[in-house]
């Protein structure tokens, strides 16, 4: 990527600012790049529907809750350094849970009176005002708010079509409004909300004369303050690590029911998941000896892949199986230059040809005649920007096992990139840190350098880009550029009227993620916000590792995601599904690969 500069700015004031910041300046006190840990407990509580409001306020709390009302997958208990705003008095960011509207609330250290705080589409809700004030402090610290919670439709933002509102109102209930109630406990010294516990009791207007009283309490409290990537979370990874491979060993190993084909007309994805199960096992550490390993890749040869996921993650699968143990980590490191073709043994090459033939037979058969190369589930005329990028994955996964690849393929399937690229939502001087940056400042005083790209904010939506974009489609699309990038580089088939706009896109994707970023939700269109978790992170640790990129516009997306997962793993090394029709496999494939950092870079980064 070209740059207008490399030095240390905004960051660097950052860093000055956590430094000098003096107790009682009215400023969280958290390590670089560090987080809180807390502790949580909570319930929620409904009454059943009644035909008014009044009826609702006194309605006894004995109903079933509505799943509606809060994503399943609770928000981890932790307070980022990334996440607060450059003051350091308080949570900026997208907010897409009920509950982390309380943790707005009780973590702003700059309302020591009161305050107003505004959440924006916290659906199902609408546009949220909550108000109060601050009792003050005790001699302990303690302090008390008694506030309003006010919901109003959702407001057209600038620059926004009628219909992004048209697709979010019919998530919306009527009306909500109802106390909050909050009690924290400040430490000046240490510069922190040592705990709090919130209560936010609404009355909800689902429409056609039914109400609803629901009840929200949740409970924080300090269990420690924690270093970037200290030793605590390295320990905490690998043992994830080795607890989510093992659930998914053990998936493979007796053969689960998600995991055949099940024949008929509705695809099951069966050999797909196979596919994902074992590319996880590799890069969860399992060696390829593993009898578990063997058995599995013998079934897959076996299958009859139609589909274009099942058969990109073959390809990805087969790959990894005979790339060299710890590719991606050297090349991470600095110890590799970059990934090397290598061959693969005769029986597996020939799978792997016919698995490619018919990847690229799924395609949309109208991008042929404009030049373009659009992947569908099979082949006919449709797309969408999750299949491109897994086309993309097995083209170069195709290209690293030494394949034949159709002339041209990486650019044609660009150019489709290039073309359902988002609109411009505003101009932003986009921050980079490399892999190579970070281990450049590595036993320094200093933060590292970073490149500094003026960039258009530009995102992607699951299909066209006059569709809202959100985080996992922006990622998917960015890694489909970066992958297409790669292979037209190693390929020695650039274009030279391509690269440039290939440049641009690349760099105005990420200025979308930078933004938008947020790991406790799917960031950019609210509907989507409690939607595809694990594939968001997923495609933001590919879209970030393809380019070596360690830190993004100021935040270490690896750590602060991490400390998500972590805290939605199960003792059996499952890790729990946002959505009820979510296989657990596939929620832990995507959590596993992520933590293992699976992806290695392509041939441009900045490693």
């Amino acid at each position: 990527m070209g740059t207008i500069s490399s030095r240390t700015t905004c960051l660097a004031i950052a860093f000055t600012l956590l430094r000098t910041v003096a107790p009682g300046q009215d400023a969280w006190r958290i390590p670089p790049l560090g987080a809180v840990e807390y502790s949580r407990t909570g319930e929620h509580k409904a009454s059943d529907a009644v035909k008014s409001a009044a009826a609702a306020k006194q309605a006894p709390l004995a109903g079933k809750w509505p799943d509606r009302y809060l994503p399943r997958l609770p928000p981890a208990p932790w307070v980022c350094q990334g996440e607060l705003r450059v003051d350091q008095k308080a949570i900026a960011g997208p907010v897409r849970d009920l509950r982390d509207a309380m943790r707005v609330v009780a973590c702003d250290l700059g309302s020591r009176g009161g305050g107003r705080w505004k959440f924006e589409r916290l659906l199902p809700f609408g546009d949220v005002v909550v108000s109060g004030s601050w009792s003050p402090p005790t001699a302990d610290g303690a302090q008390t708010l008694k506030g309003t919670f006010a919901a109003s439709k959702i407001a057209l933002q600038t620059g926004e079509g009628r219909d992004v509102l048209e697709r979010l109102l019919p998530f919306c209930v009527v009306d909500c409004s109802g106390s909050v109630a909050i009690t924290r406990r400040l430490d000046p010294t240490q510069g922190l909300v040592v705990g709090w516990q919130a209560n936010c009791d609404l009355v909800v207007d689902e429409g056609e004369r039914s109400f609803r009283r629901i009840v929200v309490d949740e409970a924080h409290t300090l269990v420690a303050v924690r270093d970037n990537q200290d030793a605590d979370f390295r320990v905490r990874v690998a043992a994830a690590i080795r607890a989510g491979t093992g659930w998914v060993r053990d998936a493979i190993d007796e053969q689960k029911s998600f995991l055949v084909e099940k024949g008929g007309d509705e695809r099951n994805y069966g050999s797909g998941r196979l596919a994902l199960g074992l590319l996880t096992l590799l890069h969860g550490h399992v060696p390829p000896d593993d009898a578990v390993v063997q058995r599995g890749f013998t079934e897959l040869r076996k299958r009859r892949l139609e589909d274009s996921y099942s058969l990109a993650a073959a390809l990805m699968a087969i790959a990894a199986l005979h790339a060299p143990a710890g590719e991606a980590a050297r090349l991470r490191e600095g110890g590799l230059d970059r990934i090397a073709v290598h061959e693969l043994p005769e029986k597996d090459r020939k799978v792997a040809q016919k698995w490619l033939q018919q990847l690229l037979a799924n395609v949309d058969p109208r991008g042929e005649q404009i030049d373009l190369l659009r992947f569908n589930y099979t082949a006919g005329p449709r797309y969408d920007t999750s299949l491109q990028q897994y086309g993309l994955l097995g083209l170069w996964s195709a290209h690293g096992c030494g394949l034949e690849l159709p002339k041209g393929a990486f650019a044609k399937a660009a150019r489709h990139l290039l073309d359902v690229q988002g609109r411009n939502e505003g101009a932003l001087v986009l921050r980079l840190c490399s892999y190579a940056q970070l281990r450049s400042a590595a036993g320094t005083e200093l933060p590292p350098r970073q490149s500094e790209q003026r960039a258009q904010m530009r995102g992607f939506a699951y299909q066209e880009a006059t569709e809202p974009a959100f985080g996992s489609m922006t990622s998917a699309g960015l890694s489909g550029l970066l992958l297409a990038r790669s292979g037209m580089v190693a390929r020695d088939e650039v274009e030279r009227s391509l690269a440039p706009r290939l440049e641009a896109a690349v760099r105005d994707s990420y200025a979308w993620l930078a933004e938008n970023f947020s790991v406790r939700c799917n960031p950019g269109f609210a509907e989507r916000g409690d939607h595809h978790y694990y594939y968001w992170l997923y495609c933001l640790e590919r879209s970030c590792e393809l380019a070596g990129i360690a830190r993004l516009h100021g935040r270490d997306w690896y750590y602060e995601g991490g400390v998500q997962l972590l805290s939605h793993q199960q003792a059996n090394g499952s890790f729990r599904a946002e959505h009820a029709s979510t296989l657990l496999l596939d929620s832990t494939c995507f959590a596993v690969l992520f933590l293992a950092k699976a992806t290695a870079a392509g041939p441009i980064t900045g490693r």
